[in-house]
């Protein structure tokens, strides 16, 4: 048996850059996915796949617990990294390792990057997502439905170069021939769902056309997070490669850690008017030409318009105060619920405290906090209320802050 591989990774619609990394190095494969929102995902990602490459060029891994033993060291070298440079304290990112060997897929996982099977028309998902939903649907608190559109079910509870050591799921998988396994980033899990999946991978034969579509329809679902996909292909030795597409950043790249920050293909949306217009010089030096009657008329026009933005500027913000919700951090550091937004706009703060809680930021792992103190956004009272339950499950369970070396913790 050999594998035929294809891989395609995209910003997405929403995102400035591309914050997750890949790797092909047969018979290596690797996806991981920085932490969004959080500082220098993108290094922790590519630290992750450099080191795992070079790891692999020293000596090849053959064992799950090989495979793990690396990503421990991956996840060292983030910490350090992170330790070493204060810009880019509270980096993480997942990894999804997996070896193609002798009949068998062995894998090596932290976080909610996923690897699936696909055998005859059955998709099965692998890995378990080291998430918060996760947890709920384990202990039976959640639907597996319900969670694919929960709001926290991007929180998650294990990630490399957060704590100076991780837990790593060691499992291994026998394949034939003909099955395809997928390893993707949870832009892709988290835009489209397991049915979508398995109907392109019945659809598409060749990889890199699956591939390609997979992340297409994440895109038209939303494209709300980097995605990435390295789709592998288990064929009989006889069977020759499908060719790679000639475009670049469609094509599955070779024994070298894969980085693309690619834009999207759709426009750029049009700029947003600000209500802020400067009159060309050409217009300001005709300016004092003009007769005194039409020059009081300009002024007025312009302290009405004036006015008028201003009136709606005001009714925007108290609309925005008393309709919108967030999660942050109030000045003695205790976790808070504001009624507002967290940013700035024009200079004025658009907040006040709605309700305070016994949780203290430095009560939660270091990865959360600086989410806080950026503030997390609600859709409603509840739903801040609810995010302030999970948050205060997490500052009461110790083990995400220093988990065990071995074994599952969720």
């Amino acid at each position: 048996m050999k594998p035929i591989v294809a891989a395609k990774t995209d910003v997405g619609r929403v995102r400035q850059g591309n914050e997750d990394s890949y790797l092909i190095k047969e018979p290596l494969f690797a996806v991981a996915d920085g932490m969004g929102g959080h500082i220098a995902g993108d290094i922790a990602s590519a630290t992750a796949v450099d080191l795992i490459a070079e790891r692999a060029e020293e000596k090849m891994p053959h064992t799950t617990a090989e495979l793990a033993a690396i990503v421990r060291g991956a996840n060292s070298a983030i910490w350090e990294k992170a330790a070493s440079d204060p810009s880019l304290k509270g980096m993480g990112t997942t990894c999804t390792l997996a070896l193609l060997e002798d009949h068998e897929i062995r894998i090596a996982h932290v976080g909610d990057s996923r690897a699936y099977l696909y055998r005859g028309d059955e998709l099965s998902q692998v890995t378990e997502d080291h998430t918060l939903v996760g947890r709920m649907v384990k202990e039976g608190r959640l639907q597996p439905e319900e969670a694919e559109r929960h709001p926290q079910r991007s929180i998650i509870t294990r990630a490399l170069g957060v704590d100076a050591d991780v837990a790593v799921d060691e499992l291994s998988v026998t394949v034939e021939e003909g099955d395809r396994l997928l390893l993707c980033s949870d832009g892709l899990t988290s835009m489209i769902g397991a049915d979508d999946v398995s109907e392109v991978l019945s659809a598409q034969r060749d990889p890199h056309t699956a591939a390609d579509e997979l992340v297409a329809r994440a895109l038209e679902a939303g494209g709300e997070d980097n995605v990435t996909v390295v789709l592998i292909d288990i064929v009989d030795d006889s069977v020759a490669p499908a060719p790679a597409p000639a475009d670049p950043a469609t094509a599955a790249p070779v024994a070298a850690p894969q980085r693309e920050t690619t834009e999207p293909d759709t426009p750029p949306p049009p700029a947003v008017d600000t209500g802020v217009h400067r009159v060309p010089s050409d217009e300001a030096a005709g300016w004092e030409e003009r007769p005194r009657q039409r020059r009081w008329k300009g002024l007025v026009v312009t302290l009405v318009v004036l006015l008028l933005v201003a009136g709606a500027a005001f009714a925007a913000a108290r609309y925005t105060l008393d309709n919108s919700f967030f999660i942050g951090a109030d000045d003695s550091g205790t976790v808070t619920i504001f009624r507002g937004i967290p940013e700035e706009i024009a200079g004025l703060t658009l907040r006040e405290s709605e309700e305070t809680t016994r949780v203290s930021v430095d009560d939660l792992p270091e990865f959360l906090r600086s989410d806080v103190r950026e503030g997390i956004k609600a859709e409603s009272l509840e739903d801040a209320r609810q995010k302030i339950e999970d948050l205060e499950e997490r500052s009461r369970d110790r083990e995400f802050t220093k988990p065990s070396s071995g074994g599952k913790n969720n």
